[in-house]
């Protein structure tokens, strides 16, 4: 799993892999992870909807995303499952 340095280190890297879905084509999908990345509050919750987007995302464009970034997604994944998990 690679790791980040910092929150916006992890959010920058989820910012871009957010616009390469859009450039692909995958408005639905793309729209729904920016609408759980404006979650984020700085509380649990935040990043608790933030998790809801990515897992719905996965679940239900599993064959329209491109591999790579349905593997970035999934790994992005791990590491919000970590904080939201973890307090």
């Amino acid at each position: 799993m690679r790791t980040y340095k910092s929150n916006d280190e992890f959010f920058q890297a989820l910012e871009k892999l957010v616009q390469e879905i859009d450039d692909s084509g995958q408005y639905e999908a793309a729209n729904r992870l920016r609408e759980g990345f404006s979650c984020l509050n700085g509380l649990t919750d935040g990043w608790a909807l933030l998790m809801e987007s990515i897992e719905t995302t996965v679940s239900q464009d599993q064959e329209k995303l491109k591999c790579e970034n349905m593997a970035e997604l999934k790994e992005m994944l791990k590491i919000v499952r970590k904080a939201v998990y973890r307090r």
